[in-house]
This record gives structure tokens, sequence and C-alpha cells, in this order.
């Protein structure tokens, strides 16, 4: 089973693993996302960025709450705000 099929099947340790190949630009992480990414549904990827203490990571904690209360599935479990 590969990393991609462990990954869509939810493997904790096979996420952690992808998220950091990626994150770590890893070369093989190209061809990762490219197996991941036909299966990603209508998924979308956000990004917020700005200057220090512009309140980045307050606005990003106070959307996922929005967001959850209405139902919506998000990814944040694993935020990274620059």
């Amino acid at each position: 089973m590969t990393l991609a099929d462990r990954v869509l099947a939810g493997d904790p340790r096979a996420i952690a693993r992808a998220i950091s190949l990626v994150e770590d630009e890893d070369p093989g992480s190209a061809g990762l996302m490219c197996a991941i990414f036909s299966r990603t549904g209508h998924a979308y990827l956000v990004g917020v960025t700005g200057p220090p203490g512009a309140g980045k990571s307050t606005l990003v904690d106070r959307l996922i709450v929005e967001m959850r209360q209405t139902g919506l599935r998000l990814g944040g479990d694993r935020v990274s705000v620059v």
C-alpha cells in the first residue's frame, strides 16, 4: 500500500508523514500530492498572510469556530499561520 493510499484511508501516521514531506519540500511530495489531489473532492486551501501582530491567528481561530458551527468539515487540526 502506497503512502497516498494510506493517507486516503485516513491513517494518522501516513497523514503526518505526508504533511512533513510537503512542508520539507521533499522531491517526492509532488508525486504524492498528484496522487491525492484527484480524490480531494471540493476541498479548498485558504491562506491568510500579514505582518506580525496583525491578528492572523485570531482571525483563523474565529473562522474555524464559525465554519464548524455551520457543519462544514474542516482540516483545521493542522493550521499554520505565517
